[in-house]
């Protein structure tokens, strides 16, 4: 396998064990938290093995691209949910009504736009330029509205919180939100490892700076949801 094919795979076990993690802890627990936490790590380990899986045979199918997709505009989106659930439960409801309608309008215009079959070829080209392969406007409204809504509630919503409670946690989780959202970013200078390289560090403070305040949140405090 090539590097990339390795560091995807290696993102999404990384990315599993710490779903795995936190959906145990809400099995124990039933915190919503949990829950939404663990949905996104799941799908960064949904969204990396598909890649690892495309970059092996050495493209995406049509059905898996179509996947990708879908999983990928729904990672910042529930990110940002686990976020919004653990530090500012008062709007977490109208934030996650509004991610869910969105995210199906987008479901159904991935499903229903034609894609260009040789782009799928170039599959991390293909993962970063996801509108350009599936020129549809639901698609590209759907990516710039989650992955806005998704970023702020993560990274503006923690900064927030640390602003009102100065609690290093929620600055350690902005810190994790920024480093995962600058993998795109990093890709595009065209070293794909730097992709990998961004999520995993991302994923990683971000389960460091969550998993205290989550196990803590059957004890809830004035300070954890402002």
């Amino acid at each position: 396998m090539s590097v990339d094919a390795w560091a995807a795979l290696a993102t999404s076990v990384i990315a599993a064990w710490l779903g795995l993690v936190f959906t145990r802890h809400y099995l124990e627990r039933r915190l919503r938290p949990s829950l939404w936490w663990s949905l996104s790590f799941w799908l960064i380990a949904v969204g990396t093995a598909l890649q690892w899986l495309a970059l092996v045979s050495g493209t995406f199918s049509p059905v898996s691209y179509r996947t990708y997709v879908v999983v990928a505009a729904a990672i910042p989106a529930t990110m940002g949910a686990g976020s919004m659930f653990l530090l500012w439960k008062r709007w977490a409801w109208p934030y996650l009504a509004v991610i869910l309608v969105v995210l199906e309008l987008m479901v159904m215009g991935t499903a229903g736009s034609p894609l260009n079959p040789s782009a799928l070829r170039q599959v991390l080209l293909a993962s970063r330029e996801v509108t350009r392969v599936l020129p549809s406007g639901l698609v590209i409204a759907g990516f710039a509205i989650l992955g806005t809504l998704g970023g702020a509630a993560l990274v503006a919503g923690a900064l927030l919180s640390w602003w009102r409670t100065r609690k290093f946690a929620h600055l350690e989780l902005a810190l994790g939100g920024i480093v995962f959202s600058l993998a795109d970013t990093l890709a595009a200078y065209g070293i794909p490892a730097l992709f990998y390289a961004s999520e995993v560090l991302g994923i990683l403070l971000i389960y460091l700076a969550v998993a205290p305040p989550v196990r803590s949140a059957a004890r809830p405090t004035r300070s954890a949801a402002p």
